[in-house]
């Protein structure tokens, strides 16, 4: 059975991101592996999160996923929306990570899952 990829998406303060570099370091040096899921991708604040993750580029990512590599071109013409706005989303969601592009200018997402990490009560450190 193949591991599913997983990115734990979230928001976590300079601090906190600090901390948990530390102990990932403490684990190597204790020879453990690394915690699961190994990719994160954490944002400031809730704002910058959700601007990154609007229901319309979870719906690309969903999509994207779905069909395989493909260029903006394709992808617009699939979702049924505008190629400027996808190549947008498109560039943006490279920009974080959770997009990749191949040598030969097509698209994929590398993620079987989004794990989410939301704070109710943030704390400004």
């Amino acid at each position: 059975m193949t591991k599913k990829r997983q990115i734990l998406v979230g928001v976590q303060s300079g601090r906190e991101a600090a901390e948990d570099a530390i102990q990932a370091w403490e684990r190597a040096e204790q020879g453990l592996p690394p915690e699961e899921p190994i990719d994160r991708l954490f944002f400031a604040d809730m704002a910058t999160l959700f601007k990154y993750l609007s229901p319309r580029r979870v719906e690309l990512l969903q999509k994207l996923r779905e069909i395989g590599p493909v260029n903006i071109r394709q992808l617009a013409m699939t979702l049924e929306r505008d190629y400027k706005n996808v190549y947008t989303d498109v560039s943006d969601l490279v920009h974080v990570g959770l997009i990749e592009e191949t040598r030969d200018r097509r698209f994929v997402v590398p993620w079987d899952e989004i794990a989410a990490k939301l704070p109710l009560l943030a704390q400004a450190k």
